[in-house]
């Protein structure tokens, strides 16, 4: 994973008009795709590292109390770019109020974020619809990740949060990832004491939801 910094920070380096000079915009285009491609790869080893660490019980949670709704909000913002890229929108949905939880902030984050990529992948180009929302409900705190793309047909639902599952698609195959996501997903939430469930529709899109009973205020 570590040889994979100095590649990124080079990329950066290169787009720096006063480093080596302004680049043209077939230049720029090559070297955001090194970038995009060298964080792909850091997402994939960081996947497997986190499988690794699930499947020998050596994941840890560094818990402290965090805002719940500022966590969405940085997914969100750190996302648009995918958005704009497909001219897709990304829109949030949160209570006004202060929402604690206490939990890793990273890991929930993570979590969020593994779920809106996916998402991502299978709305709609230009009229895609993401919409990433947290609620109280029935004694718990809820959040979700609901999109209007092609939807999960019923039998495969229930293994979408085994490793290395991916549903077998066109689409799936032009977007596969490390197939580990929403295991990892799983992990962290479950490690935190709660749940993660799909509701899904075929042509009508997917919900993912995740949830806990305690630990929020």
């Amino acid at each position: 994973k570590t040889p994979l910094v100095p590649i990124r920070g080079y990329c950066k380096m290169l787009k720096e008009p006063d480093v080596f000079g302004k680049l043209n915009e077939e230049q720029i285009e090559a070297v955001d795709e090194i970038n995009e491609n060298a964080a792909r790869l850091e997402r994939l080893i960081g996947d497997v590292l986190d499988a690794q660490r699930l499947d020998m019980n050596r994941m840890t949670f560094n818990k402290s109390d965090f805002d719940a709704s500022e966590i969405i909000s940085k997914v969100r913002n750190d996302l648009q770019f995918m958005a704009k890229d497909k001219n897709i929108q990304i829109i949030q949905s949160t209570p006004s109020e202060s929402i604690k939880l206490n939990g890793d902030k990273n890991r929930i984050r993570q979590v969020i974020e593994n779920l809106v990529r996916n998402a991502v992948d299978f709305v709609p180009q230009n009229t895609g619809i993401i919409e990433i929302a947290l609620q109280k409900r029935k004694g718990m705190l809820e959040f979700s990740v609901k999109d209007n793309g092609i939807g999960i047909p019923k039998d495969k639902q229930k293994n979408l949060f085994k490793k290395f599952y991916q549903v077998d698609t066109t689409h799936a195959r032009q977007h596969g990832g490390s197939g580990l996501g929403l295991a990892i997903s799983k992990g962290v939430v479950e490690g935190h004491n709660g749940k993660i469930w799909v509701e899904s529709e075929e042509g009508k899109g997917s919900t993912f939801y995740f949830g806990f009973t305690e630990g929020f205020q």
